[in-house]
C-alpha cells in the first residue's frame, strides 16, 4: 500500500521511507494497569531536560501534577504530587514552544498526566521525512525513564502505554506517529489540525480523536478528514464549524474534550467517556464518535433493518454508511424514521443519532417517544451526502418496549438517517 504522507501546504506527496516499528511496547498494555483517574485537579510543575537523539536536540519541558494548590502558572522544579500517572505528550506547531500551548498542556497535567511536550525549531522537511516523529519517540523514551532516577522516580506510569497529541505541525507529527513511523506504545493520540501523513500501522492500536476547523487555510480540512476515515474505531472527530486554525484554542470544549478523551482512553474513565458528547456539542461544533469493543455499552439500530422503519426507501448511493444502507426519507412534513427500542429498565436513554444533509439548509424534526413529543432537533448541513456526523439526544424509556420516531416537520424531510446508538 502506497504512503499518503503530504507537504504542511499539499504542495505534493512527499518520498515513502521507512516505518520500522520502534519502542516495541507489549500488546496487551491496556488502561487496566492504572488506578482511577484523579477525581480533582492538581498544581502543575515543570521540569526542563537536554536530550539528544544522536546530534538532533530534542529540549523538553516536562509538566506534571505537583503539590500545592490548583490553578495559577506551571511552577518550576515543583514536588511531584502523591500517585502514578500516565504519558500525555504534546507537540507544538511551527514557530511556538510548549509555552504557548499552556492552555492544553496546563489542562492535561492538572487531569493527572504526565506531559512531556519539546521546544523543536520546526523544520518542514524533518516533519515530512519523519525525523521530528522519531524525535518525538525518543522524547517518550527519556520520559518513561524518568520513573527510575530524580524527583518524577516512581511517579510514571509504565506499563499502560503512553499518549501523544500536538497542534499544525505538532498534529502532523503526532499522526506521522500513528502511520508512517510508528510507535507501538501509543494507545491514546490527539491530532489538531494536522493533514494525512500517511497510511495507519497496524503496528499502533491507539484510539484517536482529531480536531480541526472546517475553514482552517493552513492545514486542509479534508485532509484530515480522510486520515480519520482510514483508521479504525475507536475514533472521534470534533469540527469547530466555521473554525480557523487557531480558532477553537479560546474555546473551552477544546481542552474539555481533550482532557476527557485522554482520561478515558488512559485511565479507563467511562464516565469521562460518557461526558465527551456533552463536552463537545454546541450550535458551533460538530461531534463525531465511532466506539470500538470498550465503547458505551447498548444497542445499535441500523435504519435499514427491522426493527426499524423508514417512511422512504433505503438507499446505497452516498458512501461512508454502516450496515448495508440508509433511510432516504420521503421529503414530507410528518415523515418519519422509527424504530423499536426494548429497555430492561426505566430511565433516561441517550440517543446517537448518524445522519447526512448534503444541503445547505439544516432539516428540523421533532423527537416523538411513545407517542408524544419530547424534543425538537435541527440536523444541520454536513456539507455532502458523504460526509456523515451525529446527532446525540436523550429520552425517557419505560421499562420493555419503547417506539422512537424522529419526524419531519418541514417538507424538506429527514436527513438521510445511517443508524441510532441507544444506551
Amino acid at each position: 500500500m502506497s504512503m499518503k504522507r503530504r507537504t504542511f501546504l499539499q504542495a505534493g506527496a512527499a518520498a515513502a521511507g521507512g516505518a520500522a516499528l520502534l519502542n516495541a511496547w507489549p500488546a496487551n498494555a491496556s488502561a487496566a494497569a492504572l488506578g482511577p483517574a484523579p477525581s480533582t485537579p492538581f498544581a502543575v510543575g515543570v521540569r526542563r531536560y537536554d536530550w539528544r537523539r544522536g546530534s538532533r536536540p530534542c529540549t523538553t519541558y516536562v509538566y506534571y501534577p505537583a503539590t500545592g494548590n490548583p490553578g495559577g502558572n506551571p511552577v518550576s522544579n515543583a514536588a511531584v504530587a502523591a500517585g502514578m500517572f500516565p504519558i500525555y505528550n504534546f507537540t507544538h506547531g511551527y514557530g511556538s514552544s510548549p509555552q504557548n500551548s499552556l492552555f492544553i498542556i496546563r489542562a492535561l497535567a492538572a487531569a493527572g498526566f504526565i506531559v512531556p511536550a519539546p521546544h523543536f525549531q520546526h523544520d518542514f522537511n524533518d516533519v515530512n521525512n519523519g525525523n521530528t516523529s522519531r524525535d518525538v519517540s525518543e522524547v517518550l523514551t527519556q520520559t518513561l525513564a524518568l520513573n527510575g532516577t530524580g524527583p518524577l522516580s516512581g511517579h510514571i506510569d509504565t506499563a499502560v502505554g503512553v499518549g501523544v497529541s500536538g497542534h499544525s505541525l505538532g498534529g502532523m507529527v503526532t499522526h506521522g506517529l500513528l502511520t508512517s513511523w510508528p510507535d507501538s506504545r501509543i494507545i491514546s493520540a490527539n491530532p489538531q489540525s494536522c493533514v494525512d501523513m500517511g497510511n495507519p500501522s497496524s503496528a499502533v492500536k491507539a484510539k484517536v480523536l482529531f480536531v480541526h476547523g472546517d475553514q482552517d487555510p493552513t492545514t486542509s480540512y479534508n485532509s484530515a478528514r480522510q486520515a480519520y476515515a482510514e483508521l479504525p474505531p475507536a475514533k472521534a472527530f470534533l469540527t469547530f464549524l466555521g473554525g480557523s486554525h487557531t480558532s477553537f484554542w479560546s474555546d473551552n470544549r477544546f481542552p474539555t474534550t481533550v482532557v476527557d478523551w485522554a482520561r478515558w482512553t488512559m485511565y479507563g474513565d467511562t464516565a469521562a467517556r460518557d461526558r465527551l458528547p456533552g463536552d463537545a456539542t454546541s450550535a458551533r461544533t460538530r461531534w463525531e464518535f465511532v466506539p470500538g469493543s470498550d465503547g458505551p455499552a447498548g444497542q445499535r439500530y441500523e435504519a435499514e433493518n427491522s426493527p426499524a422503519v423508514c417512511q422512504g426507501t433505503i438507499d446505497s448511493n452516498h458512501a461512508g454508511y454502516s450496515g448495508s444502507g440508509f433511510c432516504n426519507g420521503t421529503s414530507a412534513v410528518g415523515a418519519y424514521s422509527e424504530l423499536t427500542v426494548t429497555a430492561v429498565a426505566a430511565g433516561t436513554a441517550t440517543l446517537g443519532v448518524r445522519f447526512a444533509n448534503g444541503t445547505g439548509a439544516a432539516r428540523p424534526a421533532s423527537l416523538v417517544v411513545n407517542g408524544s413529543t419530547v424534543a425538537t432537533v435541527s440536523f444541520e448541513s454536513t456539507g455532502t451526502w458523504t460526509a456523515w456526523s451525529t446527532k446525540t439526544l436523550t429520552a425517557a424509556l419505560n421499562t420493555g418496549s419503547n417506539t422512537v420516531r424522529l419526524v419531519s416537520t418541514t417538507a424538506a424531510g429527514l436527513p438521510n438517517v445511517d443508524f441510532i446508538d441507544v444506551r
